[in-house]
């Protein structure tokens, strides 16, 4: 009798700890998408704008970075996020081997028509100091993070290149 008492009672522990216990709801991880395809670039001495160009597989584009010279804006468009919510406003982590900006960004539709995140960073931003020809790019937001596909980096710099004053 003595033993069913203690059981009882180590039973009755269990369901007083195990409702004691707060459950929280994890945080879903972020989706996290990874890109293939080619680079390309172009320098229109016209407009003076510099444009460089990732495009899938499938001939779409998923990547276009572009700036006008001089020391224009860096305007980044990326249509990895084509299924994403409409919202004006969104923070955006954008980094460049160790370096990191956090632009305020958009997710809307992009010239094409296509649903893209979209945000511009200073040509002189301190992301762009940790430029090397293989340092991984890549863009975020709170629920999703895009890794660039090889080459981003040498592409970036291709178009600051031709976007900054340069001084003789």
């Amino acid at each position: 009798m003595k033993l069913f008492r203690t059981f009882a009672a180590i039973a009755a522990l269990a369901t007083v700890a195990a409702c004691a216990t707060t459950t929280e709801t994890p945080t879903p991880p972020k989706a996290s998408v990874g890109s293939a395809g080619s680079w390309a670039y172009g320098f229109d001495a016209g407009s003076g704008v510099a444009r460089a160009t990732l495009t899938g597989p499938d001939g779409a584009k998923l990547v276009e970075v572009a700036c006008q010279a001089p020391n224009g804006e860096v305007q980044v468009t990326d249509w990895t996020w084509s299924r994403a919510s409409v919202k004006e406003a969104v923070p955006v982590e954008f980094a460049i081997g160790s370096g990191k900006a956090a632009p305020i960004g958009r997710i809307a539709p992009a010239a094409d028509g296509r649903t893209a995140l979209q945000f511009a960073t200073p040509s002189n931003d301190k992301v762009f100091r940790a430029l090397t020809p293989v340092a991984p790019v890549s863009t975020a937001t709170a629920t999703r993070v895009h890794t660039w596909a090889a080459g981003g980096a040498t592409r970036i710099n291709d178009v600051l290149n031709s976007c900054r004053a340069t001084g003789s």
